[in-house]
C-alpha cells in the first residue's frame, strides 16, 4: 500500500532496503539491551511513541549481518494473548526464532497488544485511551521506522502470527501484498464471521485481557451493515478474492501432548518431587488445568484449520498446511522452529527471485487454478477433508475422519453459509 512512508523522524523514505554496514551490535536511537542474553543474541529493545497505536510501543529487533549494499528483509513476529509490553515471546529461547532464522534476516518482534487482535479498532478497547490501529502500524509506521533505523526494505517481508495473531498476520499480508510476500500462521482461528466467532473472540478478550467491548469496538457490531468482521475472516477473504500472489503457510497441533511437552511435564514433576514434594498435588492440578485448557484451544484451532484447508483445497488455492501433535503453547510451536525458519526463508528467497515454491507444499494441497473457480459447498468440503493425506499422524488422521463425518451431517445447515461466503 505504501511505496513512500513517513519515518518516525517525519522524513519521507522509499522502500529500497540496501544495507549500510554490518553492525548488528550498534544500538539504534531509543534502543537498549534488555538483558545480557538479548545482547548476546543481538536483540535490541526499541521504544517510541506510536501515532498508529496512540501510545508508546516497544519493538524488539534482531538486525541482520548483511554486507553493505545487500537487500535487507524483515520477518515480523506477532505475539499471542500472553503478550506483555516489555518483550515478545518470540525473543525467548523456547520459541526458537532467534536461534533458527537466518542471520541475513532482520527479526522484528512487536510487544504488547494482548487481546487487541493485532487489527485496526473502531473505538478504544476497555481501559485504553484511543483505538489502536495495529494493521496500520504493521504495514506503514513500523516498516518506515525499520527502514530509517535498520535499513530494512519495505517489500518482500514475512509476517508470522501465533494464536490470537495468526489470522491477523494473514489478513495484514492480504491487505498489503507489496509489503509481505510470506504469511505464516500457527494455531489460529480463521472462520470468524459467524455467530461462533462473534461469541468466541469477545469472550476470549474478556477472560484473558479484560476487554469488554470487543464485540462492537473492534470491527463494529457484526449485525450492522458496515461491520468489518467479514473483511477480517481469513476463510471468507480467501474464498471471495483472486488467489493471493504470496506464500501462505498454516499449521496446528491436534490438542494432544507432543513428545516435547510430555518430556517437559515429566522433568518438572521429577524436580518438584525431588525438591518440594509437598507441592506435588498443586503442581498436578495446575498441570491438568493447563493441559485441558491448552488442549481445548488447540483442538479449536485444529478444527478451524481443517475447515480452512478443505475449503481452500476445494477451490484450488495453494495454501500450505502442516499438522502435528501438540497443545496451545510455546513448547509445541517451537518444536519445529528450524524447519519452519528454513521454509519461510526459502519462500522469501523464491519471492525475491520471482519463482514459486509450491512444489514443497503439503501433499494434500494441489493448486488447480489461479483463482477460486470451483463451487464451495459442504459436499466439496467433506470430500476434501476425507481425502487429506494418510501420511498424517494417526491421532490427527482420526480427528480428520471425525471432522469429515461431522461436516457431512451438518451439510444442510452449512450450505447457506458457504454459499454466502462464495458470493
Amino acid at each position: 500500500m505504501l511505496a513512500v512512508c513517513l519515518a518516525s523522524s517525519g522524513a519521507a523514505v522509499v522502500g529500497a532496503g540496501a544495507a549500510h554496514a554490518v553492525d548488528p551490535d550498534r544500538l539504534r536511537p531509543g534502543c537498549v539491551w534488555r538483558t545480557a542474553e538479548d545482547q548476546a543474541n543481538h536483540v535490541q529493545t526499541c521504544s517510541w511513541h506510536s501515532e498508529s497505536l496512540g501510545r508508546e510501543v516497544t519493538v524488539q529487533v534482531r538486525p541482520s549481518d548483511q554486507q553493505p549494499g545487500q537487500t535487507e528483509r524483515g520477518v515480523y513476529f506477532l505475539d499471542g494473548l500472553g503478550s506483555t509490553p516489555a518483550y515478545s515471546s518470540w525473543s525467548l529461547p523456547i520459541a526458537g526464532a532467534v536461534q533458527n532464522y537466518s542471520p541475513a534476516d532482520n527479526l522484528v518482534m512487536p510487544t504488547g497488544g494482548s487481546g487487541e487482535w493485532m487489527t485496526n479498532w473502531r473505538t478504544a478497547p476497555t481501559g485504553a485511551a484511543s483505538a489502536p490501529q495495529w494493521e496500520t502500524f504493521l504495514s506503514s509506521e513500523l516498516p518506515a521506522y525499520l527502514y530509517s533505523n535498520f535499513d530494512v526494505g519495505q517489500h518482500n517481508n514475512a509476517i508470522v502470527g501465533v494464536s490470537m495473531s495468526a489470522a491477523p498476520a494473514i489478513i495484514t499480508g492480504l491487505d498489503h501484498p507489496e509489503t509481505f510476500s510470506v504469511m505464516r500462521a500457527y494455531s489460529g482461528y480463521y472462520e470468524t464471521d459467524n455467530p461462533l466467532g462473534w461469541l468466541a473472540i469477545p469472550l476470549i478478550q474478556i477472560s484473558r485481557s479484560g476487554i469488554t467491548n470487543g464485540l462492537w469496538g473492534m470491527w463494529g457490531n457484526p449485525l450492522s451493515p458496515d461491520n468489518n468482521w467479514a473483511h477480517n475472516s481469513v476463510a471468507r477473504r480467501l474464498l471471495t478474492q483472486p488467489a493471493p500472489p504470496q506464500t501462505i503457510i498454516v499449521s496446528t497441533g491436534n490438542g494432544t501432548l507432543s513428545p516435547a511437552e510430555i518430556d517437559a511435564q515429566n522433568a518438572a514433576m521429577a524436580t518438584i518431587w525431588r525438591e518440594h514434594p509437598e507441592q506435588l498435588p498443586a503442581f498436578l492440578l495446575s498441570s491438568a488445568d493447563g493441559v485441558l485448557v491448552g488442549g481445548a484451544l488447540e483442538s479449536a484451532a485444529f478444527g478451524s484449520t481443517l475447515l480452512l484447508q478443505a475449503a481452500t483445497t476445494a477451490v484450488g488455492l495453494p495454501v500450505r498446511y502442516r499438522y502435528s501433535s501438540g497443545g496451545h503453547n510455546w513448547l509445541a510451536w517451537g518444536d519445529d522452529a528450524h524447519a519452519d525458519a528454513q521454509e519461510v526463508d526459502a519462500a522469501l528467497d523464491a519471492a525475491a527471485a520471482g519463482t514459486s515454491t509450491t512444489s514443497t507444499q503439503s501433499p494434500s494441497v494441489t493448486p488447480t487454478s489461479p483463482t477460486p473457480s470451483s463451487p464451495v459447498s459442504p459436499a466439496n468440503v467433506e470430500r476434501e477433508l476425507s481425502s487429506l493425506p494418510t501420511t498424517l499422524p494417526a491421532p490427527v488422521r482420526d480427528a480428520v475422519d471425525t471432522a469429515a463425518t461431522a461436516i457431512g451431517s451438518l451439510a444442510p445447515h452449512l450450505a447457506p453459509a458457504f454459499t454466502s461466503a462464495h458470493r
